[in-house]
């Protein structure tokens, strides 16, 4: 079989005999309504396409905008895009490249709008992740650096008053020295002024601004990880919590409340990203594998840990560098063949469409934004896709 072709492929977890599947799970409304058990899903026989407007029969189908040929982001050389995130403000995008440079682009046309950070030493940057923050009128953006010495940094400025210039600051990251150095992730959270950050030292803290954000302090978490943390993800349930996914194939549950660890999952296989869905007790984990990437779990139903499992099939692993992104019931993938695929979380059983966005190049992000999906490839470009 053709390697670019993949086909639609989804099985329930097999951790359990008692197992719900969570297809149904996920209702209109976004809360969870639990359905009688089913049969195992089967494998789909019918092939996505291949070309640039080639879309599965399903519907909605999921298009290429017409238009010119694709944007592209400002990179240097050997340089990549690491992290695209939205800046609620005005709908621009925030756009942070591994050797640390970071832009600002407007939507819809995603015109070049600022240089937001030019780094003296780019190379030394080694920027893993970022998350942004809001706080009336100020805008925070956090660097996670995969390097020991100033693991965190962070870049301020004022919306209304951009051109007027920006202030960034490095942090010091507390770590654990007979670990591997760096920070790998970082995560907003939802209370103000604060994020979450995650290391190659298996640890997470919880950070928190000063009101100015001239100052930022950090507090270590009891989470006990055995490996890099990949993910954080930030929830409401029944309270507060934190979701901290690493390499060692642990799903924690963090409370801040009670600060302590309320409940532990582990996936098949390493998760490299945690994504919400339109229910708070229900997340979507991407994971390691080459059919069944894609994983919807419960968190209520603690230790029985029912899954659902769905993918494509493909002759390489994602890695933690490329990421997909969820909005209502819908979940959207990147892939190292260039394709986005698109998924109703209700029915993981049938892929929606699937557009193939880049020739030879990587789908490293896929970012829903207020109007349309945009795709990042490696080496920068970006498409707009919509639904049809």
């Amino acid at each position: 079989m053709d390697a670019s072709v993949a086909e639609p492929f989804v099985l329930p977890d097999g951790d359990s005999n008692d197992i719900v599947p969570l297809r149904g799970l996920i209702s209109r409304d976004g809360s969870m309504v639990t359905k009688s058990r089913e049969e195992p899903a089967r494998v789909s026989s019918e092939p996505l396409g291949n070309g640039p407007n080639e879309i599965s029969s399903s519907v909605p189908a999921l298009i290429l905008s017409p238009g010119p040929d694709p944007f592209r982001l400002p990179l240097d050389t050997h340089d990549k895009p690491r992290r695209v995130v939205s800046a609620h403000w005005d709908s621009s995008l925030i756009t942070v490249s591994m050797h640390g440079f970071i832009e600002s682009l407007g939507m819809p046309n995603l015109v070049f709008q600022h240089n937001l950070r030019r780094p003296t030493a780019p190379t030394q940057e080694s920027v893993d992740d970022a998350c942004i923050l809001h706080a009336g009128d100020t805008s925070v953006v956090v660097l996670a650096h995969a390097r020991e010495e100033k693991q965190i940094s962070y870049l301020t400025f004022q919306t209304s008053r951009i051109h007027k210039g920006t202030n960034f600051r490095v942090v010091d990251r507390p770590w654990n020295r007979t670990k591997k150095g760096g920070a790998s992730v970082v995560s907003t959270m939802m209370q103000p002024l604060m994020f979450a950050s995650g290391g190659y030292d298996h640890t997470v803290h919880i950070w928190n601004f000063s009101a100015d954000f001239m100052g930022v302090s950090s507090t270590l978490l009891a989470i006990k990880h055995t490996s890099v943390i990949q993910s954080l993800l930030p929830i409401r349930d029944t309270s507060h919590k934190l979701i901290s996914a690493g390499a060692d194939c642990n799903v924690h549950l963090w409370d801040l409340s009670s600060e302590r660890v309320v409940h532990t999952f582990k996936t098949s296989n390493s998760p490299y990203h945690a994504h919400k869905t339109e229910s708070p007790f229900c997340t979507l984990l991407e994971v390691g594998h080459r059919d069944l990437q894609f994983e919807l779990r419960d968190h209520r139903m603690v230790p029985e840990h029912p899954a659902e499992r769905f993918g494509f099939f493909t002759t390489e692993l994602h890695g933690r560098f490329i990421k997909g992104d969820t909005w209502s019931h819908f979940f959207a993938s990147g892939s190292r063949n260039g394709a986005v695929r698109l998924w109703d979380l209700r029915n993981v059983r049938e892929q929606l469409a699937s557009v193939s966005c880049f020739s030879n190049d990587q789908v490293v992000q896929v970012l829903q934004t207020e109007s349309d999906m945009l795709a990042f490839s490696k080496r920068g470009d970006v498409m707009t896709l919509k639904h049809a």
